[in-house]
């Protein structure tokens, strides 16, 4: 990623789907902000001190930075000594919206497979075996050939390419057939049919071959299976896929495994049997820009200045967007970075419409109105009376669980933690949930 020159970069390079990667260490880190936050550092030291097999649950509000840290974690020295870390998104390979334990186990299946292409890594004549009985299984059953001839002339093939080497030859059919995993309901239905009953065989060929790569990699790294973008699945799939499938999960002993999951997860009841089954959850907190009280000390105006720096580190001139606006930005963020990201990414368009030079504090206001427009449409009575709830008490009272689970995973409700537990109401929403409560109270007197 370049900085920003003018702004028509700036609606460029503030991509908030993009989160900063670590194919060049040394731009990475030009971009990288330090938050403070030592969640990565609890991940790291628990993986290098626990024995191969640990397992660790990764979460927190969607776009809080969690891609990021996970891409500072790939950097970290303790983990490059420890482990070869295979690191893969979920959402670019399958459907997080329709996900099964199924689908997971086989992308397990090709990364490893992949990584040891890469590596010049010969599997034993055990694998060979699997890979031709899973091999002719795709091209016979699911009709593979067809598949390809049909993805050559769609969008979706090319959207999907993986990068995982030519020399084995599964790994040759992995794009094609997770494009077809990822695209299509039936093609999903036929893959769980024919492998559910065999999730077992799966799990031992995916631990099996664990085993035979690194013996056979000379540097005799652990290995770390990092799987990101598993947070953004709704709430019965990831309880599917952790509650009512974990233990499968749990049965993969020769790899270490960090998996996301999406915030909804954590908050339900749904948390203590994962727990449980695949270990301890750690929750990336917010970035905290107001005190409980709404008011603003010491940390939370450094917090201010770190999120500022942030976006200031994407842009090269820093006279494209004033001062006043940035400022609005941050504070409607809430302290979360898509947020902020997007807040700048859609006041640039505003400027550039118009033909701006920068982004000003009226096109921040703009961008700000519009992004509470389009968070206010999908709520309902209910949704408001639990804002009402945070806003008074700062934190859910009344029943209602997925209405909670709503309103944090759609960035409505936000948790802060800071020695205790707090919510409150996106900043987005403040005035309107003011709006609300006169017109809630007005209501409640006719009646």
């Amino acid at each position: 990623m370049q900085k920003a020159h003018n702004l028509k970069e700036i609606i460029r390079y503030f991509d908030s789907q993009t989160p900063l990667t670590p194919e060049d260490a040394e731009q990475w880190q030009a971009f990288y902000t330090e938050t403070e936050r030592n969640e990565i550092d609890h991940i790291i030291t628990a993986l290098v001190s626990s024995p191969i097999g640990h397992k660790i649950l990764f979460g927190g509000h969607p776009g809080n930075g969690k891609s990021t840290e996970l891409n500072k974690l790939v950097f970290d020295e303790r983990i490059k000594q420890q482990f070869a870390v295979i690191k893969f998104d979920a959402k670019e390979l399958l459907d997080v919206n329709d996900i099964d334990i199924t689908e997971l186990l086989l992308v397990l299946s090709l990364k490893i497979l992949g990584f040891a292409d890469v590596c010049n890594i010969k599997p034993d004549n055990y694998f060979k075996k699997k890979f031709d009985d899973l091999e002719g299984f795709f091209r016979k059953k699911l009709k593979v050939e067809e598949v390809r001839s049909r993805l050559r002339q769609s969008s979706l093939g090319a959207e999907a390419k993986i990068s995982l080497g030519a020399k084995i030859p599964l790994v040759k059919m992995g794009s094609n057939f997770f494009a077809k995993i990822r695209g299509q309901h039936e093609f999903r239905k036929l893959v769980r049919k024919t492998y559910r009953p065999r999730l077992t065989e799966l799990v031992d060929f995916v631990d099996d071959l664990l085993i035979d790569i690194k013996e056979k990699n000379s540097s005799q790294e652990d290995i770390l299976l990092i799987a990101d973008g598993l947070d953004r699945a709704p709430i019965e799939q990831a309880r599917k896929l952790y509650a009512e499938d974990g233990h499968h999960l749990s049965k993969i002993r020769n790899a270490s495994l960090l998996l996301t999951v999406p915030i909804s997860l954590i908050h339900s009841t749904s948390a203590v049997v994962i727990q449980g089954e695949l270990g301890q959850i750690t929750t990336l907190k917010n970035v905290r820009i107001k005190t409980r009280t709404r008011q603003v000390d010491e940390k939370t105006e450094k917090n201010i200045n770190i999120l500022e720096e942030a976006v200031r580190k994407r842009i090269e001139d820093q006279s494209l967007i004033t001062s006043e606006a940035l400022t609005m930005a941050v504070q409607y963020s809430g302290g979360v970075f898509r947020t902020l990201i997007d807040l700048i990414y859609q006041a640039a368009i505003k400027s550039a419409v118009f033909d701006g030079k920068q982004i000003s504090l009226k096109d921040m206001q703009d961008a700000v109105n519009e992004a509470r427009i389009n968070q206010k449409r999908p709520l309902t009575r209910s949704h408001w009376e639990m804002l009402l709830e945070i806003d008074d008490h700062k934190k859910f009272l009344t029943d209602g669980d997925e209405k909670r689970l709503e309103l944090l995973r759609g960035l409505y409700a936000l948790e802060y933690i800071n020695g205790e537990e707090w919510f409150e109401v996106s900043p987005l929403l403040q005035d309107a949930v003011e709006e609300y409560r006169k017109e809630f109270k007005s209501t409640s007197k006719k009646d």
